[in-house]
């Protein structure tokens, strides 16, 4: 059989899309997309004060640097709480339903699930600096008017949208090297 797909190059092919789905389990169900979108928003800051000139910049990059670490280390409790279930479920469970080995479930999908957040990241950095336009205190961005939840669980989509893409181009990386 050929390996030339039907299917249009700039659409992901339908299993980057149920690997996304997949993802969507442990990201959003298991709320592990707040920690990423945390790691990115104080980033984010810790950039902004140093183009600004401002010394707290080691604060925030080491407040990212513990929520990338909290997200890790419940990304893995939750897949390993998923394949303890998939056990307890069935003595050989199907493949589409199994995780990859460990060091591309890593790698690639832990990568993935943090990359994702970027475009909800851009949204909330342009909501921040143009429309409230500076007017924000330090106080204000802590709680801000439009909760983080609400923010992540209104754009779900793009994260969805984006990690699908993300694996097509992890696809298309090993579908390359095998030629």
């Amino acid at each position: 059989m050929s390996k030339i797909s039907w299917f249009p190059s700039w659409l992901p092919h339908p299993h980057s899309w149920m690997m996304a789905v997949r993802l969507a389990i442990p990201a959003y169900f298991g709320a592990n997309v707040i920690f990423a979108f945390e790691f990115w928003r104080y980033s984010l800051v810790g950039v902004l004060l140093t183009v600004t000139g401002n010394n707290a910049l080691i604060f925030f990059f080491a407040v990212s640097a513990v929520a990338l670490l909290l997200a890790f280390m419940w990304f893995l409790i939750l897949t390993k709480l998923y394949t303890f279930l998939l056990k307890l479920l069935w003595s050989n469970p199907p493949q589409w339903l199994s995780l990859p080995k460990f060091r591309i479930l890593i790698v690639r999908d832990f990568g993935i699930l943090v990359l994702s957040v970027l475009p909800i990241i851009a949204i909330f950095a342009i909501y921040i600096l143009l429309f409230t336009s500076f007017k924000q205190s330090f106080a204000d961005l802590k709680t801000p008017r439009l909760t983080y939840d609400i923010f992540l669980l209104r754009f779900w989509w793009l994260w969805f949208i984006s990690a699908a893409y993300l694996y097509q181009l992890s696809i298309r990386k090993i579908i390359g090297n095998d030629k």
